[in-house]
């Protein structure tokens, strides 16, 4: 009875692995090495409010909304309800989740959203106002130094769950209680 147990744990266990993987093998082969998850409801509801109060308190004739590394665009489509007269911009490697966000887009009738497929290191990121990532650690790093160089003084800069890297100290650490166990943080930064 033991050796029958033992044995399916065995099995079970490689085909866990092999599916393991087999999603680890379409991170790096579509994603970059990057996973696509989703933004917690909560923590949407807050980095749109915090938008909303920064895009309220400037007076600018256009205000521009960088989220790097969009994913399927859920995000984005949120803000770009919530704040209408904003140009917002997702930025995705993906071509799938490119064709899917501006599929979505189109079907939700959103003229103040774009997504642009491209390493988000290789674009200008001067006209941006504000920006919302939520990114690995190991990039990081290289976004607050690409930050530094090319973001807009006084920049909103959100990071959901990591802080940015090369000595950035954000204005405000915020806990938000949400039901993904994985996220429940996020940094608030603005450029000087």
């Amino acid at each position: 009875m033991f050796a029958i147990t033992l044995h399916y744990l065995t099995e079970i266990s490689f085909y866990l692995a092999c599916g393991a993987w087999l999603i680890y093998a379409y991170f790096v082969l579509f994603h970059g090495g990057v996973p696509n998850i989703r933004t917690a409801p909560a923590i949407r509801e807050e980095i749109i409010r915090l938008l909303r109060d920064d895009y309220a308190a400037r007076t600018l004739p256009r205000y521009t909304i960088y989220d790097l590394g969009s994913g399927n665009g859920h995000l984005t489509r949120q803000i770009a309800k919530a704040l209408p007269q904003a140009n917002v911009v997702g930025v995705e490697l993906n071509a799938l989740s490119v064709l899917w966000s501006n599929w979505m887009k189109k079907r939700q009738g959103l003229d103040n959203l774009t997504y642009v497929r491209s390493d988000f290191f290789k674009i200008d990121w001067s006209q941006g106002n504000a920006f919302v990532i939520f990114m690995l650690p190991s990039l990081l790093t290289r976004i607050a130094e690409k930050l530094e160089y090319e973001a807009a003084p006084h920049s909103l800069i959100i990071c959901n769950k990591f802080r940015l890297g090369r000595g950035w100290i954000p204005q405000e650490e915020r806990k938000i209680k949400t039901r993904y166990l994985h996220q429940g943080k996020i940094f608030i930064y603005r450029k000087a």
